[in-house]
């Protein structure tokens, strides 16, 4: 099996803590899966009554060992971007190009990509034109014996600058996930992910900021109750209490709930709330 890219490293925590929790927002999201994906979905904030809506469509075409992919998004801020991938031309490897057009501001990137995966290394290459000069992302994740050792850099060609370096290392078992990061070496994470049985998962996550010395602590979990309803919670150093649900009313269509409490202020206000529907047809 193929190491995750950088990006997913740590994913399983990251999940416990983000999947499911919708704040300050009525959002509803709707997908299709017929013969062209359809996803749309929109978002009202309960503060400010902003609406935001989009629209994704995906097209897949699989010829033989060839697999294409063909993506259109467009939202209400006038932001269209198109994508269109390739995989299969050699084992492992997938390339990808998308545009991006915002009509507001008379913007355009262009995005090269390209990824390689064999079961020992995961490469990734991004190269973004916003002019001439492009903003070059690479990164790399090697496997060995549960262990994953991963690298993330940014850097621009424009005025010649390593604009980020990130370092992660993670160890992988069967109910157990170890993550620690160093991000431009100011930022010093962390984080465990225990799946305690097969309905109770556990996340733990840390930082400290060499900058500043501002450091901050999280513990979250997510019970799968039943079939039907799964029970998330969390709680930080800065004493924020979130609770969170998911129910699945009937095939196709779950109902999210969601609350953040500001345990220090409790009587002065500021707590949040959100609701989230999603329908798949």
């Amino acid at each position: 099996m193929a190491p995750p890219s950088y990006s997913d490293l740590g994913k399983a925590a990251r999940d416990v803590f983000n999947s499911g929790y919708v704040f300050d927002v009525l959002k509803l999201d709707l997908k299709t899966n017929q013969n062209v994906e359809i996803k749309a979905g929109g978002t009202q904030h309960l503060t400010s009554g902003a609406v935001n809506a989009n629209l994704e469509t995906k097209y897949v075409v699989n010829k033989s060992k060839y697999l294409f992919t063909f993506v259109e998004k467009w939202n209400t801020n006038d932001i269209m971007t198109s994508e269109a991938s390739i995989s299969g031309l050699l084992p492992g490897v997938k390339v990808s190009t998308d545009g991006t057009f915002d009509r507001k501001k008379q913007t355009k990137v262009v995005r090269v990509k390209s990824e390689y995966k064999n079961d020992l290394i995961s490469l990734n290459l991004d190269t973004e034109f916003k002019a001439l000069k492009p903003v070059i992302t690479a990164s790399a994740v090697l496997a060995y014996n549960g262990w994953l050792g991963g690298l993330n850099v940014k850097y621009s060609t424009s005025d010649n600058v390593l604009q980020s370096n990130h370092v992660a290392l993670s160890y992988i078992a069967k109910q157990f996930v170890f993550t620690t990061t160093v991000n431009d070496n100011k930022i010093f994470g962390g984080s465990v992910f225990q799946k305690l049985s097969d309905q109770l998962d556990l996340g733990l996550q840390v930082s400290w900021s060499s900058e500043n010395n501002d450091s901050s602590l999280a513990i979250g979990t997510q019970y799968q109750l039943n079939k039907e309803v799964k029970l998330r919670a969390k709680i930080n150093n800065k004493s924020q209490l979130c609770l969170g649900s998911g129910i699945k009313v009937k095939d196709g269509v779950t109902l999210s709930l969601a609350s953040l409490f500001e345990c220090r202020q409790f009587n002065q206000g500021g707590h949040k709330f959100g609701i989230g529907l999603e329908l798949a047809l």
